[in-house]
């Protein structure tokens, strides 16, 4: 008897098999991946139709596979044999509006590439309408420019060899002004406008940063972190194919042989962490891009063999036609939240871009891209003051925090392409920047026509993102400054990479004031003493603690699900289910419903035992109590918290962390974070628990 393959997950970060159980495709041929298999040399897989016909087959020694021609709209099933066992069929179906998506070809790719410099982010023929169509974009890199000129040259870091240098954190968010910033705006503006002192000023950077050892404190690969290595990794090759031009033949032979160092980096950290297994990496998810871009500018500069560059640009194809992104699924959602989400799907955009026009496919056509918007729509309206959830929820791109991270204008590409007026228009407003402090490498790439069929769709008054995990719902998305808006958090991803133990926490915003928020920063840097032990634990975020525990931190165990988010007859309603998040809650569903002036939440947990219920929440203003109430007014808002069943009892108000801010770390670096404030109540010892708060929210 032929054993099964149980494909279970072993550690955080894993490969989710795909498709799942039931699911839907909205891409075909889809992608099917897989769990590696002890002991399999190489792998099958059958494809059968409704008829139990098999409609194909194929063998890898990869743990994934596409096939080579478009399923039909209808329903299928899957098996994956491999050292001696299967298994067993999965049932999954191609969507009637599925999107068609045939992969590129390596070496057809490649041969693609024409000998024309600039020829990475667009043509030289192209500038003169860039220039034309892009006057606010031109004046903000004009802006760039004379800031560039005047911050001149950096230092090296001393981190490796000085204690009492500028340590790693503070250098590389330095660092990332001269090489993020500085000199890709100033090599933008050689190409586009001609301007020759900043064509001067972006070739002595950029030989001045080539001339640092890429094997030493700037690694990718290096002991003290790989943030330099990224930023030369990411902005090295186009700006090596802006320059062209202005480098001697020496130069060139230089600059490309640094290119292909970092390349080579990025392909040794993929294979080391076996990145098509292990996706869940996040810092790597980016490192593809860069390795295909290298290839790209590569050629013809007999720096690196064309069969390495074929290998690289075939890598990254693999990647971004299959696998990926691990962290956002067809829903268009990104499980890490808003904050990583604004800066993790731009790095690979100058990629996707040059191989659209040099292949004629475009990567933004596959599901997760055409319905990203929508993710930008629920969780991401202008003048927000956080963006829940994970790591950064607080951060803006005017942060001195993290300049520019949170990317200043996130809807760029995805709602000229699939975004209907508001999304668009809110892009426009987005692009008129008095500075570009991070992500110059998209501002001028070709928006693209418009998709008139995008699987996006219009805007809508109720979310629901089931791969990534969450709901959200919008009294009024058109009027972001004057809707309420409820956004809940429950998912399978568990609480890795950036995100926190907080599955069945929610939020709630008021024209773009946050009332209810999760609590916690990263303090100096993440991985701060308050940022573990604070920040990313359930008691730090606006859910339960039973008998005093939460859920298990930085788990891919500790789950949830989304069940609906509905715009039905005018009534917003949403549920979530994160009992499996616990190790002693036997059910728990939590329940929404939002109308134009309040929320109620409800919740029925049944434990496997009698007991106590800690109910938490958490504010940016100073609540004041009143009896079990609470009233927070912040910004004009005021909002009522009103325990109506479950007999929540003995309210605590605290503003302090259990864990403070600036705990373990040199008094030098301590920083000053706005305050926070922590409401708990607390229930009878019960088996059952039903209990439903209102949240009462008006002007003034």
């Amino acid at each position: 008897m032929m054993k099964t393959l149980l494909q279970q997950p072993v550690r955080s970060g894993q490969i989710f098999p795909s498709p799942r159980e039931n699911e839907t495709m909205y891409e075909t041929p889809p992608c099917f991946c897989w769990r590696e298999e002890e002991g399999a040399r190489g792998y099958r897989v059958e494809v059968k139709n409704a008829a139990d016909e098999i409609v194909w087959s194929g063998e890898t020694e990869k743990t994934f596979i596409v096939p080579d021609h478009a399923l039909e709209p209808g329903a299928y099933s899957w098996n994956l044999y491999a050292a001696g066992g299967a298994r067993g069929w999965v049932r999954f179906n191609i969507a009637d509006n599925a999107v068609r998506f045939i992969r590129p070809d390596a070496k057809t790719l490649l041969s693609a590439v024409p000998d024309e410099r600039p020829r990475h982010l667009f043509f030289q023929s192209d500038a003169a309408a860039i220039v034309r169509t892009h006057p606010e974009a031109i004046a903000t890199l004009q802006r760039n420019v004379a800031l560039a000129l005047e911050d001149g040259l950096p230092e090296p870091p001393r981190y490796h060899v000085d204690e009492a240098a500028l340590p790693y954190r503070e250098y590389f968010g330095r660092h990332r002004d001269y090489c993020d910033r500085n000199l890709v705006a100033c090599a933008l503006a050689h190409a586009l406008l001609d301007d020759e002192r900043a064509a001067a000023h972006a070739k002595s950077l950029f030989l001045t940063l080539c001339g640092w050892n890429s094997e030493g404190p700037c690694s990718l690969e290096g002991p003290w972190g790989d943030e330099v290595g990224l930023s030369h990794a990411r902005c090295f090759p186009a700006v090596f194919d802006l320059l062209w031009d202005v480098l001697d033949e020496k130069q060139r032979v230089f600059a490309a042989r640094v290119v292909s160092l970092y390349a080579y980096q990025c392909e040794r950290k993929l294979s080391g962490i076996d990145f098509c297994q292990n996706p869940g990496n996040s810092h790597a998810g980016r490192l593809p891009a860069y390795l295909g871009e290298a290839a790209l500018v590569l050629k013809g500069t007999d720096a690196v063999p064309q069969e390495t560059l074929e290998r690289w640009l075939a890598l990254a194809l693999d990647v971004y036609g299959g696998i990926f992104p691990y962290f956002g699924g067809p829903d268009g959602g990104w499980a890490e939240g808003m904050f990583y989400a604004s800066s993790y799907t731009k790095w690979y955009l100058p990629f996707f871009s040059a191989v659209e026009r040099f292949s004629g496919v475009s990567f933004l056509k596959r599901p997760f891209y055409q319905r990203l918007i929508r993710y930008f729509q629920h969780f991401c309206p202008p003048g927000w003051e956080i963006h829940p959830f994970g790591d950064g929820y607080w951060c803006r791109s005017d942060d001195a925090e993290w300049p520019g991270f949170f990317a200043q204008n996130p809807y760029h590409i995805y709602a000229e392409r699939f975004g209907d007026e508001l999304t668009r228009s809110w892009s426009r407003q987005a692009q008129n920047q008095e500075i570009f402090k991070l992500h110059l490498l998209d501002v001028f790439l070709p928006d693209g026509a418009p998709e008139t069929d995008a699987l996006s769709g219009p805007s809508t008054r109720a979310g629901f993102f089931p791969d990534a995990g969450y709901v959200s719902l919008h009294t009024d998305p058109k009027h972001p400054e004057s809707e309420l808006a409820l956004l809940a958090r429950s998912s399978r991803y568990g609480s890795i990479s950036h995100e926190h133990a907080d599955q069945g926490s929610f939020a709630l915003m008021a024209g773009g004031t946050a009332l209810i928020s999760p609590s916690g920063y990263f303090g100096r840097q993440y991985g701060t003493k308050h940022h573990f032990e604070w920040t990313n634990q359930t008691r730090a975020h606006n859910t339960i603690l039973v008998d005093g525990a939460g859920q298990e931190p930085f788990s891919f165990r500790a789950t949830g699900r989304v069940l609906y988010a509905k715009d039905e007859d005018g009534r917003l309603t949403a549920a979530i289910d994160p009992s499996r998040a616990y190790e002693h809650i036997a059910a728990w569903t939590r329940s929404f419903e939002l109308t134009e002036n309040a929320l109620i939440v409800t919740d029925h947990i049944e434990l496997d035992a009698p007991g106590e219920i800690a109910y938490l929440l958490h504010t940016l203003s100073r609540p004041e109590a009143a009896g079990e109430r609470a009233v927070v007014e912040r910004n004009g808002w005021r909002m009522t918290i009103a325990p109506e069943e479950g007999e929540l009892h003995d309210l605590t108000i605290s503003d302090r962390f259990d864990v403070d801010l600036n705990e373990g770390e040199p008094e030098e670096y301590h920083v000053t974070m706005p305050p926070q404030y922590h409401l708990r109540w607390v229930t009878p010892k019960r088996r059952v628990h039903d209990i439903r708060v209102r949240y009462d929210v008006r002007r003034g």
